[in-house]
């Protein structure tokens, strides 16, 4: 008397877990993870360009109102 666990081929099988193919399923994690990779470095990147605009604008903003104050002093 056979039980359907102990059936090496899921065709036969009643049993869904059978069907699981732990190859593709840690294939399909690694895409997942590259892609995760992927993303938080771009955004990393995105950040770095961000703050270094940000920074850029703040210079030139600083650099724009002290011009502005020295010449109101002038009069």
């Amino acid at each position: 008397m056979a039980t359907s666990s102990l059936v090496n081929d899921p065709v036969e099988s009643n049993n869904p877990d059978d069907w699981f193919d732990i190859d593709k399923y840690r294939q399909a994690a690694g895409v997942a993870y590259e892609f995760s990779k992927k993303k938080l470095e771009d955004q990393a990147g995105e950040q770095r360009r961000t703050a270094a605009q940000q920074q850029e604008f703040a210079e030139k903003d600083e650099a724009r109102d002290y011009r502005q104050a020295r010449e109101g002093y002038k009069f």
